[in-house]
Parts: structure tokens; sequence; C-alpha cells
């Protein structure tokens, strides 16, 4: 049902427009099904008599009216070299998008394969840039493509010079530099429409695989990251990534989403470990989504550089970070951070799930995960409640860290289960004065092989901290009854176990981790015992945020 509804809804937004013109193209190169039929760049380019070439097809693109279509053939292929990259064409708008997707040729059966576009010279595969001083251009669609590169150069989608409005969408891209690629621009000609930023990039069920240094690089405000796929992005320690969200050369941006998506093996080095955070964020951004994501390596694959999901500074200028939430990403097997912030204010983490089953301790949740540079805004406001932690026997470290400064803190409603022996584990690490946090209370903690672990970092446990700061009064040290977690399954095992009706009755998140509200009396953790939508690995998420906006 789901994915009828994101059908429905995507014809709804980009219906086609009536009156409009399609050029077809067809080439059998090397990948294409046998039953391919070229077509002759002398035809007319109709459905009848397709065009052949990738580079007529490109040069033709700048000419298209507003709804116009570029169509590549479903089990064609395409070995291109020595073409053009640039794609750029004024006339389209956001309104009335030109488009450039496959259809089903004649000759094909039930839907072949998606188009191989493939660049066998090193060059971009589809360059939205003009040249010069930057003027703007909006409203691409490219959808329904498999995009690769032979030399691991070059960007997939390179964005350049005030573009905006463009949505990828269903398209494969592997064996370049980059395969998306969101930069910056030159200054603005006299176009009175220029702004000078590349805005509202949408990528949505695309998979981004094998690429040479970052699957996703850039950041604008209101673009999104929707329902992807990437693995096996980067192969340079710390530098690379699966995902990066940088600076923007417009300042600071507002409304970025990166939500629905899956990560998987980060920064491969030669034995296959991953070596770099898989989903990061620099620079200067507000008004940040990130919900509903998976992120995972295999065990004994992650070094403890691998971190899951990071929002921190970066760069040697001024970072900050405002209004973030990190909502219902289930975080598994990496590096010493399953999740963590720095530079960060207003900032809420909730109704995530992080498991460790590496050989190494872990901050399952770290604020601030780093120190801040010179002219890095201070950490304020930090909220984590309702997430559920899992750190396997072989592990250690804390499980919730929010300490060094700022104010109006709150730590509520987490559900805790560390199955290891080291006495150096801590539930919590929280070192600011009392007034620093609004409230700490409500948690779940459990490390039964753990004798002389402490509840809170270099206070004990959990009697000794309630005397000492007066929080935590209703929380427990008790086995929150996860259903089975050396599985990574942390709901609720059945209506008796400890994080049922024990979360916070105000400060808890009012959802639980699949989107749905939770009921009068809150569980402790990410889950909601007895709420619909949740399938059998606990891993899907009835939560279609990411469609409000497309």
């Amino acid at each position: 049902m789901r994915q009828l509804s994101i059908l429905l809804l995507t014809l709804a937004l980009f219906p086609p427009t009536a009156g409009a013109t399609d050029w077809y193209v067809c080439d059998c190169a090397s990948g294409s099904v046998p039953t391919c039929e070229s077509g002759d760049d002398n035809d007319s380019g109709s459905l009848a008599a397709p065009w052949q070439g990738f580079e007529k097809a490109r040069q033709t693109f700048s000419t298209l009216a507003p709804g116009d279509r570029i169509r590549f053939c479903r089990g064609g292929a395409w070995d291109i070299s020595g073409t053009g990259t640039r794609w750029v064409n004024g006339n389209c708008t956001a309104a009335n998008r030109c488009t450039v997707e496959a259809y089903d040729p004649p000759w094909g059966g039930a839907q072949e394969p998606r188009p191989i576009l493939r660049r066998l010279d090193g060059g971009h595969g589809f360059a939205l840039e003009d040249g010069g001083n930057a003027e703007h251009e909006e409203g691409y669609r490219f959808a329904s493509l498999d995009l690769r590169s032979t030399t691991h150069t070059g960007h997939g989608f390179f964005l350049y010079n005030d573009i905006d409005d463009v949505h990828i969408v269903d398209v494969a891209i592997s064996g370049f530099a980059i395969g998306v690629h969101l930069a910056g621009s030159n200054a603005c000609s006299s176009d009175p429409q220029c702004d000078g930023r590349n805005e509202r990039l949408v990528v949505e069920r695309a998979t981004i695989v094998d690429n040479e240094a970052q699957g996703w690089l850039g950041g604008s405000s209101g673009s999104q990251i929707l329902d992807s796929y990437f693995e096996g992005n980067g192969t340079t320690a710390v530098f690379d990534h699966n995902i990066y969200i940088s600076g923007s050369n417009g300042g600071m941006t507002s409304g970025m989403r990166v939500v629905g998506n899956r990560l998987y093996r980060s920064a491969l080095d030669g034995s296959g470990v991953c070596r770099a955070v898989s989903l990061v964020v620099h620079g200067q951004h507000s008004n940040l989504l990130i919900e509903g994501n998976e992120v995972w390596e295999d065990p004994g694959l992650a070094g403890q550089g691998c971190w899951g999901i990071a929002v921190d500074p970066g760069y040697g200028s001024a970072e900050a970070f405002v209004d973030v939430t990190i909502r219902g990403n289930r975080v598994h097997d990496v590096g010493n951070v399953g999740i963590g912030v720095a530079s960060c204010s207003n900032c809420l983490i909730e109704n995530n799930v992080v498991v460790q089953r590496n050989p190494f301790g872990m901050v399952a949740i770290a604020a601030p995960d780093r120190d801040r540079g010179a002219g890095d805004a201070p950490q304020d406001a930090i909220v984590v409640r309702n997430n559920s932690i899992f750190l396997g026997s072989s592990s250690g470290g804390t499980a919730i860290r929010v300490r060094t400064e700022g104010d109006d803190h709150v730590i509520a409603s987490n559900a805790v289960h560390y199955a290891g022996v080291n006495t150096s584990f801590n539930c919590l690490d929280a070192d600011l004065p009392v007034g620093s946090y609004t409230d700490i209370d409500a948690n779940v903690c459990h490390f039964p092989n753990a004798t002389g672990a402490e509840w809170a970092n270099g206070f004990g446990t959990l009697a000794q901290w309630q005397v000492a700061t007066g929080f935590d009064t209703s929380s427990l040290v008790s086995d929150p009854g996860f259903a089975d977690p050396t599985a990574a399954d942390l709901r609720p095992a059945g209506a008796g176990a400890t994080v049922v009706d024990r979360g916070h009755p105000t400060l808890s998140s009012p959802i639980e981790i699949g989107g749905f509200p939770r009921d009068g009396d809150p569980d402790q953790g990410a889950y909601e015992f007895g709420v619909e939508g949740v399938f059998s690995d606990g891993f899907e998420s009835g939560n279609l945020t990411a469609w409000s906006s497309i």
C-alpha cells in the first residue's frame, strides 16, 4: 500500500503536461537486452523512430519547452565517451519541469531494466551547470536511469551555478568519484532571478553505491534525501562518507531532510572495514531532520572511527546547528559513537535504536561528540528521550552523554541494556551543575554483569546519584525487557516488560519509532507496546514525513 501511495502522490505532483513533446532515444551497447533495437540520429526521435545517441539527447535538452521529455529506452545501454556533460535549459520551471527518464520500448517485454548510461571517459554523468557567471535555472526531473562510470572519476550528478528544484527519482548511480554533488556557484550574472544558491534538490528512491569518495556531497535549503540506499561509498578514512551534508555557499541552510534511507559499508579500507562516519553533517544548518534511517555495518567490520550519525563541526570556520531533530533511526554495529552532535542548540534526539556488538566501547548517544573550535556555536538545550540502547558483551562505554556546556537539557524515558563486564560502563555521563538540566528521570538501565559500573559517571549507583542531584527519582536499575537484544530487536518482549507504561508522563516523546502516537501511559524506549504498524523485524516505519514537502 505504501508503494502505491507513493506512486499516486508522485503522479499527482508531476503529471504529464498536456501538449508537451517527448523525444525518444535507444541504443544497444553492452548490457542491453538481447531484443534491443537501436535508433538512428537521422530519424524523427518519435516512439516509432527513436534517435540513438546520448549526445543527440543532450543537445536537444537545451531546446526543450517546459514539460518536454527526453526518454531513454528500458533495456537499452549507451557507452558514453567524448561527449559533452552539461545539461542546461533556461526554459524549464519548478511548476512545469523538463524530464529525462526511461520509457517502455515497443520491442520490450514486461518492464525491461532501466537504461544503462555508462561513462567511459571520466566525465560527469549529468552536469547541471551553466558556464561563466551564474544564471538561474530550475525545474529538472531525472527518473528511472542506471548511471555508471568505469573510471571512479567525475560525478553522477553535478549541480553548480544556481540550479534549483531538481528531482532525481529511482536512479542508480555507481562508479563515480561522487554520486550526487550539490556544489556552489560563481558570482551571479545580471540575471535578476539569480541568488547564487542551489536549492531544493530531492533525491528519492535512489541506489547510490561504490563511488570513490562520497555518495552524496553538499548542503542547501530545502534539499531532501529520501528512501534511498547507500553502500560502499568512500575509500579514505575519516574524510569519505555515504552521505556528507556539508556547508553551503549561501550560509546557514534551512529545512534539509534525510528520511527513510539505508546506509551500509561506509569508506571501506582494503580489508573491508568501515573507517569513517556513514552520515555526517558539517557547516551551518537549521531545521534539519534526520529521521527513519538505518545505518549499519557487519559486526567485526567497523573501525572505531566508523561512527553512525554525526552532526558536528569539522571545519576551521564557524559552524552551528539549530533546531535539529534526529528521530527514529536504527544504528547498529558501527564505531565508538552511535549518534553524536556538537555545537547543537535546541536539538532533539528521540526514538532511536542503537545496538553495539563490536568488541570495543561506544558512546551510544553523545552531546557533545567532540570539542568545538573557535567560533563554533555552543551546545544548548539538548533533549534525549525514548531511545533504546543495547551494548553487547564485548562492548562497554557510556549509553548517554549530555555534558560540558549549555542548559535546559533533558534526559528522559530512555531504556538501556549493557551485557558486558566492563566496570567503567556508565548509563549516563552528565557532569554539569544540576541547574543545567531541566530534568533527568524515568530512565531504565540494566548492567547485571558489570559489578561496580556506575549509573552516572563519577556519581556511583543510582541511589548515590539521586541523593547528589535529585534526578532519576522514578528511574530503575532493571532489565528493560527487550525482545531479543543480541539480535538487535529492542521492542518490548511483552506487556510485562519493565519499559511498558514507565516513561515520563510529560517529558516522553508523543510518538514512537514508527511515527504512531503513544498512549496515555508512555513506555520507556523507542517502541510503544501494542502500537500497530511495526513489522516483525522492528525496522519498518509507518512515518511518511518525507512525502509532505516534495
